[in-house]
């Protein structure tokens, strides 16, 4: 069983550990609570730690020059609170690799949180970002931000998970940073760079290239490529693409039967009449058979914990 870096996740605090919420609610969310068991938790509800109470009157952003956050009912303006503690707060992490959000929240929402002309909350114009959540996307570009609400889609879920592991992963490479590691690391990865980001591939095989003993300035330079490479979902061509590519490692090894049955596989993946990992089984199968330990060793094939696969 392989052994992965534990990601550091910024979770809203909220979901699942304590009732956080503006009525005194608490989110159970079943994703969340099994991936607690694969990272580790970095918790934090950026409404009590501006000092509103629990439970507290509903807060609103409303659009404006800039925008603002208002409390209705009290007319308080918490938008210079909220900016405050959100740069101190994210300033203070010397680690993390993704951060887990409370969907429409004025503060944390990603991409939902409703948004208002008024500043009494009666007329939505529209969906924006939480408070909190838009210093996150200004500071931490490139890394994999979500609420529980998105994660429910399973493509955006395994983005996510794929992006926290590897981020995870190079983190801790810097704890035994050598030339010899790192080259390790990027032959490890070559595969899912290749579907990801094929120009960032030949970039960072650029850097791996003229490498130079125990070079950490090679090292920042490599790792902000590297996380920037993974910034959409690949596309089922660029898929199949790294799947025909491995397959290329054993074709000449296998019957004219096995072939046409992997083809086959393929074109059912194609369709979308079977999921990833059926031909990612397969390949995997042939690289045991034949002890193509290259093969073995490729994140593409195992990005993160397999019990993470089926929520």
């Amino acid at each position: 069983m392989e052994n992965f870096a534990r990601p550091k996740v910024v979770l809203s605090k909220c979901i699942n550990l304590e009732a956080t919420r503006y009525d005194g609610g608490i989110i159970k969310d079943e994703f969340a609570k099994k991936l607690g068991e694969f990272v580790e938790y970095i918790p934090v509800c950026p409404e009590v730690q501006i000092g509103l109470p629990i439970p507290r009157d509903p807060i609103i952003i409303v659009k404006n020059e800039p925008d603002k956050l208002i409390q209705p009912k009290t007319k308080i303006d918490l938008t210079q609170k909220m900016h405050e503690f959100s740069r101190g707060f994210l300033k203070s992490l010397n680690e993390v690799d993704g951060f887990l959000l409370k969907s429409k929240s004025p503060s944390c929402g990603v991409k939902d949180t409703n948004y208002y002309k008024d500043y009494e909350g009666k007329e939505p114009v529209g969906k924006t970002s939480g408070m909190f959540a838009r210093k996150v996307m200004e500071m931490f570009k490139n890394y994999p931000i979500e609420d529980e609400k998105r994660l429910i889609d399973r493509g955006i879920r395994d983005l996510f998970l794929t992006k926290i592991f590897a981020f995870a992963d190079i983190r801790t490479l810097k704890d035994n940073l050598t030339k010899s590691n790192l080259i390790e690391f990027h032959a490890r990865y070559k595969l899912m760079l290749m579907t990801y980001n094929q120009t960032n591939l030949r970039v960072l095989g650029k850097i791996i290239s003229n490498l130079k003993e125990n070079e950490i300035d090679a090292y920042q330079n490599y790792s902000q490529i590297f996380k920037s490479s993974f910034n959409k979902k690949p596309s089922v061509g660029a898929h199949i693409n790294t799947l025909l590519h491995a397959f290329g490692y054993f074709k000449d090894k296998l019957s004219p039967k096995e072939k046409a049955h992997f083809l086959d596989v393929i074109e059912d993946f194609s369709k979308g009449n079977i999921d990833l990992y059926t031909p990612i089984e397969l390949i995997l199968g042939f690289a045991i058979r034949f002890n193509e330990d290259y093969i073995l060793k490729q994140k593409y094939f195992n990005p993160y914990p397999k019990e993470l696969r089926r929520l």
